[in-house]
């Protein structure tokens, strides 16, 4: 089968890609189409959670690389297709190595070789919560690789890079980004996950949990269509960090089709939110944390502490949002929406807390009242229950009390009622 063929199944036919792929012997390919076929069939193995068969395919395509004088550069797109892997699986540590030696093999390279080994590191660190080196290595990457090519290399890693700089908290930066990139045609692979991922941390920075949940439960149903269950995984385990507990059930379906350690973790991780299992929740920070997924740790341990408080906990409430506020700082800085309702306390309703912060944004009643397709009454209703909760009396004062909070990390330790 032409490499063409696989190409196009592979990013947008999966289920297809992954029966003809059967029939495929790579060592017998030549060896330039036989990198490019493995690097497409290590995605579709990556994304549908066969992880597995997308290592051994990635093996067998860096073998291919070995052999030909002229596709060095697939190595990348394979170690690429590598790291998605053993990332989706929740084998961090393991993507970290496979891109420290892709980092090591790029010094030895002409041309673009550099910069795509620190495109692929920084894509691993993003993966395991390493922000400040995934920004950092992101940031050099894609200004050297979209030079002369403004739907390559500097598109494909540009989208990673929006995503870190929105969870470190650089809002309207990782917002211009998405923007520039959604103005781009890019008739090959779209990378659908990974653009909505962007664009999910983007609007829950900017206080629209809601619709950040929205786009994360909206990917995971066409990751399912397409067969991409370890995408899916990763979907509804992001928007159980956004608040939502909506995709318990199915993960746990996906418990037994999909391979590595992730699945497990991301399903009860829901099933704790659902059930406000404080104890649960700071259970599954420390899995979280040893799978590598330090931004996961931080939203579970987050979690954590607000379901110990509204369990009258408040001794564990404080030592969750403490661990938190100490893993986001591990993490170079991460600024998560949930962290920081961790830190709050004022007494506000999901919902109450989205509309002031959007208030706060400068934003119209009417403006928000569209943006998250409520009537002009309703948002006013909740900013008056917002207001009286509180003891405000003005918008203005409401919004400086949410801005002004103390970090429940600073509070004086209280018992355990």
């Amino acid at each position: 089968m032409p490499f063409s063929t696989v190409y196009w199944f592979a990013m947008d036919q999966p289920g297809e890609a992954l029966q003809t792929s059967k029939a495929l012997a790579l060592d017998k390919l030549p060896a330039v189409v036989g990198a490019e076929t493995a690097w497409a069939l290590s995605v579709v193995a990556a994304d549908s959670g066969r992880t597995a068969d997308a290592v051994s395919t990635a093996n067998a395509g860096y073998t291919a690389v070995s052999r030909s004088f002229d596709a060095p550069h697939m190595g990348f797109n394979i170690a690429d297709a590598h790291i998605s892997a053993l990332w989706l699986s929740g084998q961090n540590a393991e993507a970290l190595q496979v891109a420290e030696r892709v980092q090591k093999q790029a010094a030895d390279l002409p041309g673009a070789a550099h910069p795509l080994g620190a495109a692929v590191a920084g894509r691993a660190a993003l993966g395991a919560g390493r922000l400040d080196t995934a920004c950092l290595l992101l940031e050099q990457a894609v200004g050297a690789l979209s030079a002369g090519n403004a739907i390559g290399w500097g598109y494909r890693y540009s989208v990673p890079l929006a995503t870190a700089l929105a969870i470190r908290g650089s809002i309207n930066e990782a917002a211009a980004l998405v923007a520039e990139l959604d103005k781009r045609e890019r008739p090959f692979r779209s990378l659908d996950f990974e653009r909505s991922l962007a664009r999910a941390w983007v609007v829950a920075g900017q206080g629209i949990v809601s619709e950040a949940i929205a786009i994360m439960t909206s990917a995971a149903q066409r990751a399912a269509a397409s067969g991409q269950f370890a995408v899916e995984v990763m979907c509804w385990q992001t928007a159980t960090q956004f608040g939502d507990h909506s995709g318990a059930s199915r993960l746990h379906e996906l418990e037994s089709i999909v391979e590595g350690p992730r699945a497990g973790p991301a399903a009860r991780f829901a099933a704790a939110l659902r059930d406000c299992d404080g104890t649960e929740l700071a259970a599954l920070s420390e899995e979280f944390e040893k799978l590598g997924d330090l931004i996961a740790a931080v939203d579970a341990a987050a979690h954590a502490a607000i379901a110990h408080r509204r369990n009258d906990r408040r001794g564990s409430a404080l030592a969750c949002a403490t661990r938190a506020d100490a893993l986001a700082q591990q993490c170079g800085g991460a600024r998560t929406p949930i962290v920081g309702q961790a830190s709050e306390r004022l007494p506000l309703t999901d919902r109450e807390r989205e509309i002031v912060m959007l208030i706060g944004r400068s934003m119209s009643t009417r403006a928000v009242a569209e943006r998250l397709t409520l009537s002009v009454r309703t948002v006013e209703g909740h900013l008056y229950r917002a207001m009286v909760k509180t003891g405000t009396t003005s918008r203005e004062e409401l919004i400086g009390l949410l801005r002004q909070l103390p970090k429940e990390s600073d509070r004086n330790a209280e018992g355990e009622t």
